[in-house]
């Protein structure tokens, strides 16, 4: 398994985090998306040790670039089954006491059935990877079976639209709508909101023009080795 990470643009045009996104490097077919495995990951609870392995090996990456001076947030995706593996936090404290993180340098992605699934367990996790100091992002929203009262009652930092809303919302009179009715709600609720999926200059014009907080998408980048992107960053820092 390898990690990708996709950079996130601010409508500032910073790059302040990432995505991380693992991948299967397979010796016969190479890089297999997490489509292709994550089903049967979840299926046979192989995706309890592999979302361990994902989160320290990236927080692991963060302080190689902290001390190269590259300071970035990653965020990371948390499946349902992953919200009972309580030893998550004992790793994750000791990986921040080791590398001398005052606070977690990660956010956390979980989607709108993580909580629809086990809401009690989905609000623990959720507090105890706040203590900790990381955030936590509501994935794929507006796809799922959300409601505007579980974004009250969730303590949640940031909505991520999903790219169905996204794709050539230009000329999609209907997506315009709902994108500045949830950008209306977050920004009531004091929630920052992501785009992703983000893939033509016409998208990225009404995204930004409409309150949206961060963008990703080919548009911007491919998910991608962490040494590319140190190369990638540095290229954009000099065209910013």
């Amino acid at each position: 398994m390898v990690i990708h990470y996709q950079p996130k643009i601010t409508w500032r045009g910073e790059v302040r985090s990432l995505e991380a996104l693992v991948r299967w490097q397979s010796p016969e077919r190479g890089l297999i998306p997490p489509l292709d495995f994550i089903s049967y990951a979840e299926e046979s609870g192989l995706i309890v040790p592999l979302g361990r392995w994902v989160i320290l090996d990236v927080v692991r990456q963060v302080a190689k670039w902290r001390d190269k001076g590259i300071n970035l947030r990653v965020a990371v995706n948390i499946s349902a089954r992953q919200l009972a593996d309580q030893t998550i936090f004992t790793a994750l404290k000791q990986v921040l006491q080791e590398l001398n993180f005052e606070y977690c340098p990660i956010d956390v992605e979980l989607t709108e059935s993580c909580l629809i699934e086990n809401d009690e367990l989905a609000l623990s996790v959720i507090q105890q990877f706040s203590q900790l100091g990381a955030q936590v992002h509501l994935d794929d929203f507006g796809t799922g079976y959300s409601s505007l009262s579980q974004l009250a009652r969730f303590p949640i930092d940031a909505i991520k639209l999903d790219q169905v809303f996204v794709r050539d919302i230009h000329k999609q009179p209907v997506s315009q709508s709902l994108v500045r009715a949830i950008v209306a709600v977050a920004q009531a609720l004091n929630l920052q909101v992501i785009a992703e999926g983000v893939e033509s200059a016409k998208e990225d014009a009404f995204l930004t023009k409409n309150g949206i907080n961060e963008r990703q998408g080919f548009l911007f980048a491919k998910p991608m080795p962490a040494v590319a992107f140190e190369r990638w960053y540095k290229r954009y820092l000099k065209r910013a």
